[in-house]
C-alpha cells in the first residue's frame, strides 16, 4: 500500500542555513508508526534520515537547519584576490562552498519498514547566511533584478527593479540624482532613482561583491534567454569626467561565473551559480584577461588615470534592440557599485597626511559572503612570547677534560610560541558606517590585509585573523559626537621560531 504522507511545509526554493528551515509532514498512513524525512543530494545520496512520531495534530514538524549548516561553508581562501595572477586568475567566482542544493524524500515507517513516496521534492538551495529566529522563509525577491519585455519582436529586455547585492552595506547608498551634485560623470544607464553603493577606496584595495544570479521574469514576458546576470559592465572616468573605458565582462563559465557557456545561452542559474561573486576593487582590476567567448580573450587593465568607476550587472536582450551594448540591456539589474579612488582627484573627508599604513579587513557577512572595511588611522603591532625552556649542563663529561666557556648556555629554549597582535583604529565614522562595522566585530571568519605591516611581497594577500576585542559597544553621533572604533586582533597562525 502506497504511503499517504504529504509535504505541507517546506523551506522554500532559497533559504539561509542559520535560522529556521521548517518542514512539516502530515497524513500518516493508517497503522504506520512514524513519519520519515530524508534530506538527499540530487544524486540520491542520503545526507540525513529522520524519524518522528505524529504530534497531537497528527503531523510531524522538523527544523533541518542544523543538518544544512553542515554542508555550507565560508567563502574560499583567496576570494578577495579574484583577478590577481595565479592566485585567482578569473574575476568571477561561483558559490560552490556557500550554497548547497538538496531534495527531500518523505514517507512513513511501519514496524521498522520504511515506505517512501516515489517522488522527490525540490530542489531546494540553502545559502550560508543567517536570519532572525522568527523568519521562516528568506525573501530572496529583494535581491533579484526584475525584468520584463516590451512590444518589440523579439521583445527587448527592460529592468524595472534593482536587486540588492548580498552585502550588509546595502543601506549605505545614494541615488543617481545625487551624482550631478557631486560633479561626477555617469553612464546614461544610471537613472535618477537608481541606488548606488559608494566605496571610497585606495588604489591597492581589494573588493568583491556577491549577487543573486537568477532574475525575476515579469510581464510582458522578456526574451527566453534572459534568465540571469548576462555580464558585468565597468565604466571608468578621469577626475574631469572624461570617459576612459566602458567594457562588459560576460558572466560565463570561462570567466569563473555562469551557468552560461556562451553569451545568450539562457541557462537558468541554480546551485553553484545561484550566486556569483566578482572582484571589482582597484587592485582586482589592475591587469587580467577575460573571455568574450570560451575561445577569445581580451586583456583589461584599470587605467592609472581612472579616478572613479561604476560596476553594473546587466541582463540579456536580443541583438536587434537599441542598447549601449548590443545584446546587453542598458539598466543595471542590481544596485550600482561606484568606486572612488583616493589621490586621483578625489578627496576623502577622513583621509590625509596623518594616515597610517592601511589595514583592510574582509569578513563573513550575514549572507555568507564577504564585506570589507579599511582602517587608516593609528595602528600598533606587538608580539608576545611564551618559551619552553630547560636547564642544560654546560659541561661535556664525555670530553677529554673539564671545560666550559662564558658563552655556554644553561637555560635553553626548546620551543617557543610567538603571537603577533595588532590594534587598528578607524577615522571618524557616520552612524551608518558604525552599524555596518558591527558585522566585522561579530563575524566568525575574518581576514586581514596588512599592507606595509605584513611580510614583504604579500601586500595584496589576506591572512586569517581572530578578533580579540571582547566586546562591541554601539556608538552614534547623537551619543558620542565625533567617534572612532578600535579593533584588536591577532593572526590566526603564529610566527615560526627556531630552537635554542
Amino acid at each position: 500500500m502506497a504511503t499517504t504522507v504529504t509535504l505541507s511545509q517546506s523551506p522554500g526554493t532559497y533559504n539561509l542555513a542559520y535560522g529556521p528551515n521548517p518542514v512539516t509532514l502530515t497524513t500518516l498512513s493508517s497503522g504506520a508508526d512514524k513519519f520519515v524525512l530524508q534530506v538527499q543530494t540530487l544524486g540520491g545520496t542520503i545526507l540525513a534520515d529522520i524519524r518522528q512520531t505524529a504530534n497531537t495534530e497528527g503531523n510531524a514538524i522538523f527544523d533541518i537547519q542544523n543538518i544544512l549548516q553542515t554542508y555550507v561553508h565560508v567563502s574560499p581562501v583567496n576570494t578577495e584576490q579574484l583577478g590577481i595572477g595565479s592566485v585567482s586568475p578569473a574575476n568571477l567566482q561561483q558559490s560552490i562552498q556557500e550554497v548547497e542544493q538538496y531534495i527531500l524524500r518523505i514517507g512513513d515507517e511501519t514496524a521498522g519498514v520504511v515506505d517512501l513516496k516515489s517522488v522527490s521534492y525540490g530542489p531546494y538551495n540553502v545559502i550560508g547566511g543567517k536570519k532572525p529566529w522568527y523568519d521562516l522563509t528568506w525573501a530572496e525577491g529583494q535581491y533579484q533584478g526584475a525584468v520584463n519585455g516590451d512590444d518589440s519582436n523579439p521583445a527587448c529586455t527592460n529592468v524595472y527593479f534593482n536587486g540588492r547585492p548580498l552585502s550588509d552595506e546595502n543601506d549605505i547608498f545614494i541615488l543617481g540624482s545625487e551624482l550631478t551634485t557631486q560633479g561626477v560623470a555617469a553612464p546614461s544607464s544610471i537613472g535618477v532613482n537608481t541606488r548606488i553603493n559608494v566605496h571610497d577606496v585606495y588604489s591597492d584595495d581589494l573588493h568583491t561583491v556577491s549577487y543573486f544570479n537568477p532574475i525575476y521574469r515579469g510581464l510582458p514576458t522578456p526574451a527566453a534567454d534572459a534568465q540571469g546576470i548576462e555580464g558585468f559592465r565597468i565604466t571608468s572616468y578621469e577626475s574631469d569626467g572624461s570617459l576612459v573605458d566602458d567594457v562588459i565582462i560576460p558572466n560565463i563559465v570561462a570567466n569563473g561565473g555562469g551557468p552560461n557557456i556562451n553569451y545568450g545561452d539562457g541557462t537558468q542559474p541554480s546551485n553553484n551559480t545561484a550566486i556569483i561573486t566578482g572582484g571589482f576593487g582597484p587592485q582586482n582590476l589592475v591587469n587580467f584577461n577575460y573571455y568574450t567567448t570560451p575561445a577569445s580573450t581580451v586583456n583589461f587593465s584599470l587605467d592609472s588615470a581612472v579616478a572613479y568607476y561604476y560596476v553594473q550587472t546587466v541582463a540579456y536582450t536580443p541583438g536587434t534592440c537599441l542598447a549601449t551594448f548590443t545584446g546587453y540591456a542598458d539598466e543595471s539589474l542590481h544596485y550600482v557599485q561606484m568606486y572612488r579612488i583616493f589621490n586621483r582627484g578625489i578627496v576623502f573627508p577622513q583621509s590625509g597626511c596623518l594616515d597610517y599604513d592601511h589595514i583592510q579587513f574582509s569578513w563573513l557577512n550575514s549572507f555568507g559572503f564577504r564585506d570589507y572595511y579599511t582602517f587608516t588611522k593609528k595602528n600598533v603591532r606587538s608580539t608576545s612570547r611564551k618559551a619552553n625552556n630547560y636547564l642544560a649542563n654546560t659541561i661535556d663529561y664525555n670530553g677529554t677534560n673539564y671545560a666550559t666557556s662564558t658563552g655556554a648556555r644553561g637555560y635553553t629554549t626548546y620551543s617557543q610560541e610567538i603571537k603577533e597582535q595588532f590594534t587598528a583604529s578607524t577615522g571618524y565614522m557616520s552612524d551608518a558606517e558604525a552599524d555596518y562595522l558591527e558585522g566585522l566585530f561579530n563575524s566568525p571568519d575574518v581576514r586581514v590585509r596588512l599592507g606595509q605591516n605584513g611580510p614583504t611581497g604579500y601586500e595584496a594577500y589576506f591572512f586569517g585573523c581572530n578578533i580579540t576585542s571582547a566586546s562591541w559597544t554601539e556608538k552614534s553621533y547623537r551619543k558620542d559626537k565625533l567617534f572612532q572604533y578600535d579593533i584588536k586582533f591577532k593572526l590566526a597562525n603564529n610566527l615560526k621560531s627556531q630552537r635554542g
